[in-house]
């Protein structure tokens, strides 16, 4: 402010050039200050989850975001910790979260986890009526990356309605394609697709090859539904 003073003393016709660029340097510290809070999330919160300390995650974001108030700090809250509730397998808490999200660029993240949740209470009608809502959204969402995940989520969203069916026509290759896909996906997602994989395999009659993907999922499910399920299934070998 001091310079902006200066500045305009000796040149007292330039405050239009001036406020062009104040503007650009607050727009440059506001864009620098949001990258360092993404990484912070990132490091301090999101690893939590990937990591399958899935509880840690929702304590950590419960600090961070919990007493945030308005209606988009709510509905970014209330998505990130149903995703959270659904890796612990706390349906009644996933619902609960689903229930807050209000923010309409958040609904996709409302549809997915409420299709888990109803797909989990074996209303299957309700889980199919929230997959096409993501179908919905998809068809008029413009965003790319958005829409990318969009389309991530329907497709989750069929092959486990059709491994639900007993209809399990292409469901293997989808969990082992997405299991061994190129670059690093985080381990709470190689911990699902592992997991899933193994009940396929289960079903097929393949139970030594499943053996292999649920020890991987005990090993390292953390505090993961994922281990859960695999614990059990492997007791009973």
């Amino acid at each position: 402010m001091i310079f902006g003073g200066v500045f305009l003393h000796f040149y007292p016709n330039a405050c239009v050039l001036y406020l062009v660029l104040l503007i650009t340097i607050l727009s440059g510290t506001i864009a620098i200050l949001t990258r360092i809070a993404k990484n912070r999330f990132q490091r301090d919160v999101m690893s939590l989850l990937e990591n399958c300390y899935a509880r840690a995650y929702i304590d950590e974001l419960t600090k961070l975001l919990g007493k945030k108030r308005g209606k988009r700090f709510e509905s970014m809250y209330a998505s990130l910790s149903a995703l959270g509730y659904d890796v612990l397998g706390d349906y009644d808490s996933l619902y609960a979260s689903c229930m807050n999200i209000k923010v309409k660029s958040y609904m996709f993240f409302y549809h997915r986890r409420m299709f888990t949740y109803y797909l989990h209470s074996k209303e299957l009608a309700e889980a199919i009526a929230e997959q096409e809502a993501l179908k919905t959204l998809a068809a008029s969402t413009k965003n790319k990356a958005v829409l990318a995940q969009i389309n991530n989520f329907i497709d989750e969203c069929e092959y486990a309605l059709k491994f639900n069916r007993g209809d399990l026509e292409g469901v293997e290759e989808y969990y082992t394609k997405m299991l061994n896909q190129e670059g690093d996906i985080p381990l709470i997602s190689r911990v699902s697709y592992a997991c899933a994989l193994g009940k396929v395999l289960i079903a097929k009659g393949r139970k030594e090859e499943a053996k292999t993907h649920f020890e991987f999922v005990s090993s390292r499910g953390g505090d993961s539904k994922f281990k859960k399920s695999a614990d059990e299934l492997l007791a009973e070998w």
